[in-house]
């Protein structure tokens, strides 16, 4: 019976754990905490999704790489990621090249975050209402880490970002979601 019991525990963590946001404060609710970058970016209780805040990130001249991130340990057992952001942007200027824009970055790390490959979840350009954007994104074999990055990249403007969440998938999970995504 107490294997049964162990069991059933060990069991409703790993699926309770498989739900959970990897992102900390990704609602922006507890100011900058957990973010690193805090000094290009501000919090705005006016324009936001849902609860006190969204993050902004603006810039007038000089088109430079301004970006928040946050780096989160990948849990064991995860095949596959699934990113989940909201977009706001108001004069994101398009520029030549298609990188240059708001943007959602992941990039997948080892131990020492060395990057070993990258995924843009979104790229953003002009003037846009509340979006989300989500994608699964398979991990590489041997990533250990994640370094989730909210960018203007690049070009000028102004971007908000709210609600942003990473969940760990499983391999039929990602199946799933995959398959609704073709």
């Amino acid at each position: 019976m107490k294997q049964l019991f162990l069991f059933s525990l060990l069991l409703l963590s790993a699926i309770t754990n498989a739900q959970m946001n990897l992102v900390k404060n990704g609602a922006f609710e507890r100011d900058l905490v957990n973010w690193r970058g805090e000094e290009i970016a501000a919090l705005s209780p006016y324009e936001k999704k849902s609860g006190k805040n969204s993050v902004m990130i603006n810039q007038f001249t000089g088109a430079e790489w301004r970006a928040l991130d946050q780096i989160v340990l990948i849990p064991k057992l995860t095949y596959a990621v699934e990113c989940s952001v909201w977009i706001k942007t108001d004069q994101v200027e398009s520029q030549k090249e298609e990188y240059k824009a708001a943007a959602v970055i992941l990039e997948f790390t080892n131990d020492n975050e060395k990057q070993i490959s990258t995924e843009t979840i979104a790229q953003v350009k002009g003037t846009t209402s509340w979006t989300n954007y989500k994608k699964a994104v398979k991990i590489p074999s041997d990533a250990k880490k994640i370094r989730i990055m909210l960018a203007l990249a690049q070009t000028n403007g102004t971007v908000f970002f709210d609600d942003v969440n990473l969940k760990a998938l499983g391999e039929e999970e990602y199946a799933k979601v995959d398959s609704q995504n073709k």
